[in-house]
């Protein structure tokens, strides 16, 4: 399915960080100047905090994580625990931050210890995609650049007997996974999508991933997948085509015989040509 619509454009409530009018002058040549607590690089990743509604992580190219206020407009504290551009954030608890980066490590950061790395996990490739479990408060999942995605349990960062390792691991595709994306009132339910131009539906029941159902949805390599909070089986699609396209993973049988009893199937949706 196929949406199309305009948006009208608006200014930004808020601009954090980024370049100033002011430039000054490198050598005879003009440089960049950047607002205090900026980053220097592309901004790659963006998690919101959700009990403490003003913080706002960002995960950066230049290598670092930032914090910010919203309420004040301004950075709190700059992370520096990676060796090479960060590409995903999230937030485990109010005050656990996870980064994953091209250094092929995810690390655990204790907002109340000052910021300071606890844990780093290594992993086999770049990161492309972390999520934490919204069923699970021990666990998240990361996808790689290498068609791999892994599950971890932050308590093994305690552990000696088992530290760093992964819950499972799973081949999920042929080329990178460049996003994965949890079905927010459905436990062991997932979606991946990678640059092979597939997305797979996964139930990750007792650790042990299968695939329940693949879908080519043509739009080239998918960027981006994501499950409304709205209805729980409606997935969006984005990719280098540079369509948007939703799939109604309740009407695929196995979805429908697996995680579906009890549920209303979701609702049509329009398939309305995109307005000029």
């Amino acid at each position: 399915m196929e949406l199309g619509c305009r948006v009208d454009e608006v200014e930004p409530h808020y601009v954090l960080g980024g370049v100033s009018k002011k430039k000054k002058k490198v050598k005879g040549k003009k440089g960049k100047t950047y607002k205090k607590g900026s980053h220097r690089s592309s901004v790659l990743g963006l998690a919101w905090n959700t009990v403490v509604r003003n913080a706002l992580a960002s995960a950066s190219a230049d290598k670092t994580v930032k914090v910010w206020d919203l309420s004040a407009g301004k950075c709190l504290v700059t992370l520096q625990h990676h060796d090479d551009k960060v590409q995903s954030v999230a937030w485990r608890s109010p005050e656990v931050l996870l980064s994953g980066s091209f250094d092929r490590t995810i690390a655990m950061t204790d907002m109340k210890d000052s910021g300071q790395c606890c844990h780093k996990w290594p992993v086999e490739a770049d990161v492309e995609s972390l999520v934490c479990d919204p069923h699970n408060e021990h666990s998240f999942v990361v996808s790689l650049e290498n068609g791999m995605v892994q599950a971890f349990d932050i308590r093994t960062a305690s552990s000696n007997s088992n530290p760093g390792q992964p819950i499972f691991t799973l081949h999920a595709h042929e080329k990178a996974v460049s996003s994965i994306s949890f079905a927010p009132s459905t436990p062991n339910f997932l979606a991946t999508g990678s640059t092979d131009k597939m997305v797979k539906l996964w139930d990750l029941s007792n650790n042990q991933p299968s695939c329940v159902s693949s879908l080519n949805p043509k739009l080239g390599a998918i960027f981006s997948v994501s499950f409304s909070i709205d209805n729980p089986f409606l997935l969006a699609c984005g990719g280098s085509k540079g369509k948007l396209k939703v799939w109604n993973t309740l009407s695929e049988p196995a979805v429908a015989n697996k995680f579906g009893k009890g549920r209303q199937n979701a609702p049509a949706l329009r398939n309305d040509p995109p307005t000029e």
